[in-house]
């Protein structure tokens, strides 16, 4: 490819990219989310939001619903997603699970009433799991609200993949992390030039979110950090190459899971198209 269509190509990526530009409330772990928050994300140039459930937004407290919900719309920012990782799905325990179900169907409904289309959970793959997704399709068929499972711990892309044909529901699809993933040698393919876009392709039409955020090499430095830092070791011109391959339109989120440096984080997030111009327009993805 010459450089006059790397750029070109890269260009393009950049306006989809801008279009898609997402971030996760995780960001604000440490901090809360408020109107002065949302203030900034709509001044970086971001224009979706994810609301994590494990930070500082309680989805029973209606009266931070409603605030969050008022200034999002006022900033015009979208809510596009909820994410959590608190439900015990998998629970043996019947009482357990079911209550699980029954609060999850909950928060979805809280989701839908602040437009978000998606509630995505850390579901395990056993059979209690299985019936809890069943159970929730089911509760929630009235609503459009699409569930999702993400590749996180145990359950890898393959495993997350397995789970949603096992599901076969259009209201039922998985969420990408490109940190959580691990090779059989123990590596994160989203940092090989040989293995980041087939990390991504072989999610095919069944993705409906992802989290991207920052690696480095992790025997010295942690993941889930800011975008793009120049120590970062992601092959993000193979990640993005594997996303137009499968088509994927859905929003970017870029996910903090530490919430140590929220304005950092923030404007890394913001200039990620910039950037991501600056880093592949001369080189082929």
């Amino acid at each position: 490819m010459g450089k006059a269509t790397t750029n070109l190509v890269c260009e393009w990526w950049a306006r989809e990219i801008t279009g898609q530009l997402g971030i996760s409330s995780a960001v604000f772990k440490k901090v809360g989310l408020g109107a002065r928050e949302i203030a900034r994300i709509r001044e970086a140039g971001i224009t979706h939001l994810e609301l994590s459930t494990n930070t500082s937004f309680d989805y029973r407290n209606r009266k931070q619903v409603s605030e969050i919900a008022r200034e999002c719309e006022k900033e015009g920012l979208n809510i596009v997603s909820f994410h959590t990782s608190l439900f015990p799905f998998q629970s043996a325990d019947e009482g357990e699970r079911t209550e699980a179900v029954q609060e999850a169907v909950f928060l979805a409904r809280t989701a839908m009433e602040m437009g978000a289309g998606i509630l995505s959970c850390h579901f395990h793959t056993n059979a209690q799991t299985q019936r809890s997704v069943y159970e929730m399709l089911e509760e929630l068929q009235d609503m459009s609200l699409v569930l999702a499972v993400e590749n996180v711990g145990q359950v890898k892309i393959k495993d997350a993949l397995s789970l949603v044909d096992e599901i076969n529901s259009d209201r039922f699809k998985m969420l990408l992390d490109i940190g959580h993933e691990r090779d059989s040698d123990g590596v994160n393919p989203f940092v090989k030039k040989d293995g980041a876009r087939a990390a991504v392709t072989q999610c095919r039409e069944q993705l409906c979110a992802v989290h991207l955020h920052e690696t480095f090499a992790l025997e010295h430095k942690p993941d889930h950090r800011a975008p793009l830092h120049k120590d970062g070791i992601i092959e993000w011109g193979k990640v993005f190459a594997g996303l137009k391959d499968v088509g994927y339109q859905g929003v970017l989120l870029f996910e903090d899971g530490r919430g140590e440096n929220p304005e950092e984080w923030v404007r890394a997030v913001g200039e990620f198209p910039k950037k991501f111009v600056e880093r592949y327009g001369t080189a082929s993805s």
